[in-house]
C-alpha cells in the first residue's frame, strides 16, 4: 500500500500466477467490449440497409454490449487474443506502416431495421431495457453514466 492506501500490486483474475500489468487487461476488456458493440451496431446498419454507423447505432450496441458481456463464455479468450495484439502492436515499428485511407461516406440519418431478427428486435427495444436497469458492477456502472452521456 502507498501512504494514501493505494495499493501498490493489483489483480485482475487473468491469471493469478504471474504479476501482470493491470492497465494492459484493463485496455483489453475496454477494447473487446467496444469491438462487439461495434461488430453489434455493424449488423444492425446493415439489416437496416444503410451504409455507415451513425452515433445512435454505437451507442445501442453498447448498450446491447453491456447486457451481453457477462454472457459470453469465451470473454477471457478474447481479452487474452486482445492483449497479446496490443503487445504486437506496442512492439512494432511504427514509422514503416502504412495507414489506410477510407473513403469518406456521406452522413446517413439513424432509422431503426424493420428487420425481424433477434439483434434488430434487441437494439430496436434497447431502449426500454435499458431504461430499467440498474447496473451492479462497478465497470456495468461506468459503462452505464459513460453510455448515458453520448448525445
Amino acid at each position: 500500500m502507498t501512504d494514501r492506501g493505494i495499493p501498490t500490486e493489483l489483480k485482475t483474475g487473468f491469471n493469478l500466477l504471474e504479476p501482470e500489468d493491470p492497465i494492459e487487461n484493463i485496455a483489453s476488456i475496454v477494447l473487446v467490449f467496444m469491438e462487439n458493440a461495434i461488430k453489434s451496431a455493424d449488423i444492425y446498419v446493415k439489416h437496416a440497409k444503410r451504409n455507415s454507423l451513425t452515433a445512435e447505432d454505437i451507442k445501442r450496441g453498447l448498450m446491447l454490449e453491456v447486457f451481453f458481456t457477462k454472457q459470453r463464455p469465451n470473454m477471457l479468450e478474447q481479452c487474452e487474443k486482445m492483449k497479446e495484439t496490443l503487445k504486437k502492436i506496442l512492439d512494432e515499428d511504427d514509422s514503416d506502416e502504412e495507414l489506410e485511407i477510407y473513403e469518406e461516406v456521406e452522413d446517413e440519418e439513424f432509422k431503426e431495421s424493420k428487420c425481424k431478427c433477434p439483434m434488430c428486435g434487441c437494439m430496436n427495444t434497447i431502449y426500454t431495457r435499458w431504461e430499467s436497469f440498474t447496473p451492479e458492477t462497478t465497470i456495468e456502472k461506468v459503462m452505464f453514466n459513460h453510455i448515458n452521456n453520448i448525445n
